[in-house]
């Protein structure tokens, strides 16, 4: 199973993801086996921990359930769930409308009670080697939301990732096998379907008008515990976070101090309207209260594209990154994709990159987001640093298209 938490690696091989290296881990919120609230336990970004479940092992945001036997997880919680619900055709990137917004002045009861039946646990089986090199089975948890009437569920990609089987339980008790329709490790958002017709559907905010210091609301499967879902709140306490984990870098991220656990990856990060705002990733194992969510707009993208089996399209340089050796500002080329437009460039190991556009890049994890904010296709201008001299040189984005399903 893989791990939740969105770890990250401390020597990563030169595979032109555009991927920085990190030094130290960050733990997803799912639970695996051998994980930290989360899946199989695998570093995160600078103590984060990603909200998956898993046998044993948990990562920030879902639970883990130690399956190397036949011990069962805890029950799910219950999802969440709000007004009447309505059909959509199957796949077309059209949502169905929401009706699950709570009225100005309800109380975070009202809002629960309002959205439960929208908030789903998921429990996944997958299987592992162990420390022996001996194959193994275990289970993982983690928490979605309903998108669409007909069937469709979003969570992370990291809650779903190498799962042989998908059950989606919901808020009235009941259980689904679920489908994984595709999912994209590169934004961490994954979806799948249920054969219902008849579920509802969560409202979607403007995570581009929230503003920090709003107050927010997390909800999802935390540790597993089975029953009701647990609910924390908080407020939004910065916007547009970059994080390294060890599956890659994640962008345009919500970072709020509402308890996020393992178990919680997936779930809804809801206003006091019950719009989601953002979705649930990664913790903070070393901090207090700092989690984060992957912001609702720039997803909605994402999660359209993935419905309709489609692979979203990433901009990429085609560089493997790395910190400075000296730790001086900037991002060292540790390897070029031949034929990629960085090879194109004439960018070079051992290059430099300060600037990308109009953007200082102070970090490999600034290059990956300075890329991420643009279209493929687009031709942008390169400083850096080359044997002492600066160098500026134009280099044609390429598309890096992946899709699991």
């Amino acid at each position: 199973m893989t791990d939740l938490m969105h770890p990250i690696t401390d020597d990563p091989a030169p595979d032109m993801t555009d991927a920085p290296t990190i030094e130290q881990p960050i733990e997803p919120t799912t639970t695996a086996p051998h994980l930290v609230a989360g899946r199989p336990r695998r570093p995160f970004l600078a103590g984060l921990a990603i909200g998956v479940a898993v046998s044993a092992v948990a990562v920030g945001g879902a639970v883990l359930v130690d399956r190397t036997s036949d011990d069962a997880a805890g029950d799910p919680p219950p999802a969440a769930s709000v007004a009447t619900p309505t059909s959509t055709p199957a796949p077309t990137p059209t949502r169905t409308p929401a009706v699950t917004v709570v009225p100005e002045g309800s109380s975070v009861h009202d809002l629960v009670v309002a959205v439960r039946p929208s908030i789903v646990a998921i429990h996944t089986t997958v299987d592992q080697t162990d420390f022996f090199g001996q194959s193994v089975r275990g289970e993982a948890a983690g928490s979605g939301f309903v998108w669409s009437a007909d069937g469709y569920v979003v969570t992370n990609n990291h809650v779903v990732d190498g799962a042989v089987e998908i059950m989606v339980t919901f808020g009235d008790g009941s259980s689904e096998p679920a489908e994984l329709i595709a999912g994209d490790p590169r934004s961490d958002l994954a979806v799948l379907r249920v054969d219902r017709d008849d579920l509802v559907p969560l409202s979607i905010g403007d995570s581009d008008e929230i503003r920090v210091g709003d107050p927010v609301v997390a909800i999802g499967n935390a540790l597993d515990l089975g029953a009701e879902p647990t609910v924390t709140g908080g407020m939004v306490s910065a916007k547009e976070r970059t994080i390294d984990t060890v599956n890659g870098v994640l962008v345009h991220l919500l970072q709020t101090d509402a308890a996020i656990s393992s178990g919680n990856s997936g779930g809804p990060l809801l206003d006091l309207n019950g719009r989601v705002v953002g979705i649930n990733t990664a913790v903070a194992s070393r901090g207090q209260n700092i989690g984060f969510a992957i912001a609702i707009n720039p997803a909605e993208r994402i999660i359209e594209s993935l419905r309709v089996g489609e692979a979203p399209r990433h901009a990429l340089l085609g560089v493997s990154a790395r910190p400075t050796i000296d730790g001086s500002d900037g991002a060292l080329v540790a390897a070029v994709e031949p034929g990629s437009g960085a090879d194109r460039a004439d960018i070079r190991p051992g290059d430099v990159i300060t600037r990308l556009g109009e953007t200082v890049i102070d970090s490999p994890s600034s290059l990956v987001a300075a890329i991420t904010s643009r279209e493929p296709g687009v031709e942008v201008d390169v400083e850096l640093e080359r044997n002492g001299e600066t160098l500026t040189v134009t280099a044609l984005l390429g598309a890096n298209d992946e899709v699991t399903s």
